[in-house]
């Protein structure tokens, strides 16, 4: 059997020992288990933003790897936590969005976590990261299916998420991430750029964010002096807006849900 992947995403920040602690867990089961952790520096409670880093990470990983994240604001409530496979992975997490990516699989089969047997006992009211969706992990990781975890769930937890809409003769997105370098990455993908403008080279392109007017789609940061605001597509797939050499959203106040808008040179 190969060496099992985990990759474990959270809103639990790196002062505490709660992160540490998860690993110790999964270690407990599986000492062979490779944990890579995605990030643990979302926001408290910022579900978008973790399925947006899950979606964004998952596709670079080897089919089989099984996705652990934990941003649960309804720990202690009646929330469910599910085990959903889709993509050829396997996603663990509480039912309330966080798993958005991995719903949008149509061939998705998801299950409630009921089987107390695969928890760790006993289980805190507030840390089900360590006592319930750690261990399932690990056990999933080792080979136990999903079906045996608790009954089949068909009406999970939907995140909305922000359309793309026409706008004369362009297409609107929204800024859905803000990466560690201040880049401001959007909804608008290299798939929906090509539908959405066949045959038009990316240099014809205007993008508009918050006012700022941007010329054409660059090939690298490099393209423009520094504190040049730049769109590029970046290593997700993603149209994002970049300061060369700084840190966009800072310094031009960018944000999450802000609307950016694409449109050819000429139609504006």
């Amino acid at each position: 059997m190969p060496t099992p992947i985990i990759t474990f995403t959270s809103d639990f920040g790196m002062r505490d020992w709660f992160v540490g602690v998860v690993h110790g867990v999964i270690h407990e089961r599986c000492p062979d288990a490779r944990i890579v952790d995605l990030s643990h520096a979302i926001e408290p409670g910022d579900v978008a933003s973790a399925a947006f880093v899950l979606e964004a990470a998952a596709p670079d990983f080897p089919a089989g790897t099984v996705h652990l994240t934990v941003v649960d604001p309804g720990v202690g409530t009646a929330r469910r936590a599910l085990a959903m496979a889709a993509h050829g992975h396997v996603f663990v997490g509480p039912d309330n969005g966080v798993l958005e990516w991995a719903l949008m699989d149509p061939r998705a089969i998801a299950h409630a976590l009921n089987e107390s047997k695969f928890f760790r006992h006993p289980v805190s009211r507030t840390f089900h990261g360590r006592d319930v969706f750690a261990p399932v992990a690990t056990h999933i990781a080792l080979g136990v299916p999903i079906e045996k975890l608790g009954p089949r769930v068909t009406d999970p937890v939907r995140l909305a998420r922000p359309r793309l809409e026409p706008r004369d003769g362009g297409i609107l997105g929204r800024v859905a991430y803000i990466d560690h370098f201040g880049n401001a990455l959007t909804t608008i993908t290299t798939e929906a750029l090509e539908e959405a403008f066949p045959r038009v080279g990316e240099g014809q392109l205007w993008v508009e964010v918050v006012g700022r007017k941007i010329d054409g789609i660059a090939r690298s940061y490099g393209d423009a002096p520094i504190g040049t605001l730049v769109a590029i597509v970046g290593s997700s797939g993603r149209l994002e807006v970049a300061e060369v050499g700084g840190h966009a959203a800072s310094r031009f106040g960018f944000g999450v849900g802000d609307p950016l808008w694409v449109r050819v040179r000429g139609r504006e």
